[in-house]
């Protein structure tokens, strides 16, 4: 039987994941989304959120929401030298242990192979494999799949405790932003140590990393609904006077946000372009200028108490903007979910 399965992804942004939160409790309206979704997917704090909303005992949105509005300044602590803007010259500008004990708070030794009900994706990239591939690669792409840590899917001569990580650490390695947090260094269940940062230096949108994953393992004769979720996009200028004379230093700040910004509206295009009405993508200006004052700072690291007000009341702008839409999403989240049977072959 052909049926519907329902996706839903979360972008990488920081600590403005407040923005993807706050819609996703709209639409959800009390549900859970391990419920209502067939495949959760995030990247980055996008990520954080997806291992949230999948951990044994899930979060709420709601909860998520208090995670940022509570801890965020204890992440990104906004002390000199730390928050002053060339500190990434001389190593990470935060420490990264503020945000492990908050990640193995909520996560304890839960492990992906723990998830249930739904299936989480995360992607991050392995600058340090336990072993070369077959390629001789060193390093590459890393995809957290729920399913393959419960041992269906593997690649030939695979292990589910090769796949299998606890989930505190799957949060960990998507979310080590180049410059902001060091790499983390996290094992799998097989004792296998892997070097990792955050998945946004290649997905920061992982809608077609989701759509992809989904095909394969459910089958293509059915119809995907991908419900997106960004959280705000760049306005702030780079002007061409100024760009043309840079280096290494003068790309230093602008250029991690290009990077995932670009990447975020390339998949959006992509995922429109496949899907059409069935792609939900629901995102926001983040503002012109800093001075603007109904502008966001885009910075992913700007936990101030005005600045997560702001984000807070982006994602309700966000809301109104997109009134119609929201109420399609979760007026189909509101049916129940299709039984779809996995394939009993391998998908080609």
């Amino acid at each position: 039987m052909v049926g519907t399965i329902r996706i839903l992804t979360i972008d990488g942004g920081g600590i403005r994941g407040i923005i993807a939160a706050t819609i996703l409790r709209e639409i959800l309206a009390g549900q859970r989304a391990g419920d209502v979704f067939h495949l959760i997917a995030g990247t980055s704090t996008g990520g954080i959120l997806a291992c949230g909303l999948c951990r044994p005992n899930p979060l709420s949105p709601q909860d998520l929401i208090e995670l940022y509005v509570e801890h965020g300044d204890e992440i990104f602590p906004r002390t000199f030298p730390r928050s002053f803007p060339g500190a990434s010259l001389l190593g990470p500008r935060y420490s990264a242990k503020p945000l492990e004990t908050h990640l193995k708070r909520q996560f304890g030794d839960a492990r992906l192979a723990e998830v249930r009900g739904v299936d989480l994706l995360v992607p991050s990239y392995a600058i340090e494999l336990p072993t070369p591939r077959p390629n001789g690669e060193t390093r590459a792409p890393l995809f957290f799949r729920s399913w393959q840590a419960a041992g269906e899917d593997l690649p030939h001569g695979g292990s589910a405790p090769e796949y299998d990580f606890y989930l505190g650490d799957v949060a960990r390695a998507t979310s080590a932003a180049p410059t902001y947090f060091e790499p983390a260094a996290i094992l799998n269940l097989a004792g296998q140590k892997f070097g990792m940062i955050d998945g946004g230096v290649f997905a920061n949108n992982p809608a077609m990393c989701a759509l992809v994953a989904a095909w394969r393992r459910y089958g293509p004769e059915h119809r995907f609904v991908v419900v997106s979720l960004g959280n705000g996009f760049l306005q702030r200028p780079i002007p061409l006077a100024s760009a043309k004379s840079w280096g290494k230093i003068g790309w230093l700040e602008p250029i991690l946000s290009v990077l995932m910004d670009g990447s975020s509206d390339t998949v959006t295009f992509q995922a429109q372009e496949l899907l059409g009405a069935n792609h939900y993508r629901f995102d926001i200006p983040l503002g012109v200028t800093r001075s603007d004052r109904h502008a966001v700072n885009d910075d992913f690291d700007d936990a101030s108490t005005a600045n997560i007000a702001a984000l807070l009341a982006k994602g309700s702008d966000l809301i109104e903007l997109e009134r119609p839409r929201i109420d399609e999403v979760t007026r189909l989240l509101g049916t129940p979910r299709d039984d779809v049977a996995l394939p009993t072959g391998p998908v080609v």
